[in-house]
């Protein structure tokens, strides 16, 4: 792994650690976050607080601990609308996971889950600034045919550890159209801004987002 993908690994974790924050959590709210996860790829949407009524003691309590280590995202009504990489809502990032539709929080999500889950998966995004089509077939961790000179960007700048990365850092984590597309957008912000290939967005993706999947292998 090169020291590009090392750094930039380490520099979100600062920002969202979600790793630590999972194996803080106790062994039934891990488990309960586990459960969540693996219900987008079953189902392309969350378990639902009457879903998981059942799973713990104390689901108000069991929920909150999960979203304070910034795992999941909560609506107003405390129902759990994300868990990373995966939100409940529409956005331009699609994937399709075994003919089942999902929606992921950011580009960098998106192209985390097939490595995460070890399955292949279809993504349908878009540039961020030309607006034409991204579209990627991915298995593990390579590419194997669509938008191929696509690049990943992402503005450290929108990033807060104080703030809710769901609607700050990943709204700027984009596919850019190609190398020229991504080196015009990095030049504006140049020490803000960081672009990578696909393979290279891959790996960074695989090695912040694997290892929350191979923890929840682990415990159910």
């Amino acid at each position: 792994m090169s020291t590009e993908i090392i750094n930039a690994i380490q520099h979100l974790n600062s920002i969202l650690p979600l790793q630590a924050g999972l194996e803080s959590l106790s062994n039934d709210d891990a488990a309960l976050y586990c459960k969540i996860l693996n219900s987008y790829v079953q189902t392309g949407g969350s378990l639902s607080r009457k879903d998981t009524a059942t799973l713990v003691d104390n689901i108000d309590k069991s929920l909150a601990n999960i979203e304070q280590q910034k795992l999941i995202v909560l609506d107003d009504s405390g129902e759990p609308i994300g868990a990373y990489p995966f939100t409940s809502g529409e956005r331009e990032h699609k994937i399709s996971i075994n003919g089942i539709d999902a929606y992921c929080m950011c580009a960098l999500d998106a192209i985390a889950v097939s490595p995460m889950f070890k399955l292949p998966v279809e993504i349908n995004s878009r540039c961020r600034i030309t607006g034409e089509p991204i579209h990627l077939l991915q298995q593990g961790e390579r590419f194997t045919d669509g938008t191929l000179d696509a690049m990943f960007g992402i503005d450290w700048n929108a990033g807060s550890a104080s703030a809710c990365a769901a609607d700050t850092l990943c709204t700027e984590m984009i596919f850019l159209a190609n190398e020229d597309i991504a080196h015009n957008w990095q030049s504006e912000s140049p020490d803000t801004r960081e672009i990578f290939n696909l393979d290279s967005a891959q790996e960074f993706a695989a090695g912040f987002f694997a290892p929350l999947a191979e923890y929840c292998r682990q415990i159910i």
